[in-house]
């Protein structure tokens, strides 16, 4: 494995802490119906999903790294608008 610089560590802890956030929108949220708490989770695992291929992708090439990094904001930033937009279509019914 190769050694990570300062940059790329910084990219690592961006996905991470990124990582926790989808999560706990939807714990905030809070519904208790068992179908749209399905639909929530799939959008979050994809989140996830998108997010840790980022950070293996950091980890494999110093290159790719930064724009690796701009995938997993630019998926992250997806998936949460999509969360958001289910979380008002599910407060408007």
């Amino acid at each position: 494995m190769r050694e990570l610089t300062l940059l790329e560590t910084g990219y690592l802890c961006g996905g991470l802490v990124l990582s926790l956030v989808l999560p706990l929108m939807m714990s905030f949220h809070g519904s208790q119906k068992m179908a749209t708490k399905r639909s929530y989770m799939k959008t979050i695992w994809t989140g996830q999903a998108l997010l840790a291929f980022a950070g293996l992708a950091v980890l494999a090439s110093a290159p790719f790294a930064p724009y690796a990094a701009a995938f997993g904001l630019l998926s992250w930033s997806g998936c949460a608008l999509l969360l958001f937009r289910q979380f008002h279509m599910a407060c408007n019914t």
